[in-house]
C-alpha cells in the first residue's frame, strides 16, 4: 500500500545556497535552525497524519518538492536541493530514515507569491504484514 506525508515549510534562507558567501559560523547557525525547524514541523505533520514511516532492505523513500518562491528569479534544481540540506537532514531525523535512502522525483514550479514556500511530499510502499 503507497502512503504519502506531506509537509510545508517555508521557502529555505539564500545563506543555505551553495553560493551563499556566508562565514562558515554564521552558515552553521542558519543549518542548525533551518534543521530543527524542518524536524519540527516534519514531526507535526507526522503526527497530525498518523504517518509511520517503516522501510525494509532494498526500500526508498521518494521525495518530492513543490516549489513556491517568493520572487521570480531563474532557479536551478541541484542548487535547490543542496540549500533544501538542511531541511532533508531535519526530515530524516523526525522520521527515522537516513537520506541516504531519499529517492528525488521531479521539483513542480508555481508562479512565485510572497513569502513563499517549500512543500515536500514523501512517499513510501508499505508492506502488508506477513
Amino acid at each position: 500500500m503507497r502512503k504519502t506525508l506531506t509537509i510545508e515549510f517555508p521557502w529555505p534562507p539564500k545563506g543555505l545556497s551553495p553560493n551563499a558567501r556566508l562565514t562558515r559560523y554564521a552558515k552553521a547557525s542558519l543549518f542548525k535552525k533551518t534543521k530543527t525547524q524542518a524536524y519540527l514541523l516534519t514531526r507535526a505533520a507526522a503526527i497530525k497524519a498518523h504517518a509511520r514511516i517503516a522501510l525494509t532492505e532494498g526500500d526508498t523513500l521518494n521525495v518530492k518538492l513543490v516549489c513556491q518562491p517568493p520572487i521570480l528569479r531563474y532557479r536551478d534544481e541541484d542548487n535547490l536541493i543542496a540549500t533544501c540540506k538542511a531541511n532533508f537532514d531535519g526530515i530524516s531525523q523526525a522520521v527515522g530514515v537516513d537520506d541516504h535512502l531519499f529517492h528525488f522525483r521531479e521539483q513542480e514550479w508555481h508562479k512565485p507569491k510572497k513569502p513563499g514556500k517549500l512543500t515536500v511530499i514523501l512517499d513510501w510502499e508499505e508492506k502488508p504484514n506477513a
